[in-house]
């Protein structure tokens, strides 16, 4: 703009210089009132917080806090969903535990009546054995009577034709 500010005729650059001269006061005072907002800054905040993240000193210190903090939180939930798991697997081994106390009761009944009825197959075969002797002993009295019978058919028999 200063180059083009001497080329120009001079009945213009008054006008120019002129409005040349606003504008640099007006930046001027931009500059200052910057000045004053970044002296105010630095005043409020010190140097924890700054324009440029390459010199910020504390932008570590947050980033790792804020990466503990995840870390954190997902362990947390993990030891939540594991809490839940143990919990379900708690219930699970409850019941288990009830079935098999359910099923002891009936193995143990389920012996008793095997106990009772291997008692009563016993008294059956001393029955049975009991009944074929008397079977076998019947038979034989049977057989010796016949015999006698027949015997004595046969004498008679032989007596009366002598």
């Amino acid at each position: 703009m200063r180059l083009e500010k001497s080329s120009l005729p001079q009945n213009l650059k008054v006008k120019i210089n002129q409005r040349f001269r606003n504008y640099e006061t007006d930046v001027d005072a931009a500059k200052r009132k910057l000045k004053g907002m970044q002296d105010d800054r630095s005043a409020l905040f010190g140097k924890r917080y700054t324009d440029d993240p390459a010199r910020d000193d504390q932008l570590e210190q947050r980033q790792q806090l804020l990466s503990g903090t995840d870390r954190l939180d997902r362990s947390s939930g993990r030891l939540r969903e594991s809490q839940r798991i143990a919990l379900e697997t708690e219930d699970i081994g409850r019941n288990t535990l009830a079935d098999l106390a359910g099923q002891r009761e009936t193995i143990q009944n389920t012996r008793g009546t095997l106990l009772e009825s291997e008692g009563y197959t016993d008294r059956s075969n001393k029955t049975l054995r009991s009944m074929a002797r008397r079977m076998a002993t019947n038979k034989i009295v049977t057989i010796a009577i016949i015999t006698v019978l027949v015997l004595l058919i046969i004498a008679v028999i032989v007596s009366k034709f002598r």
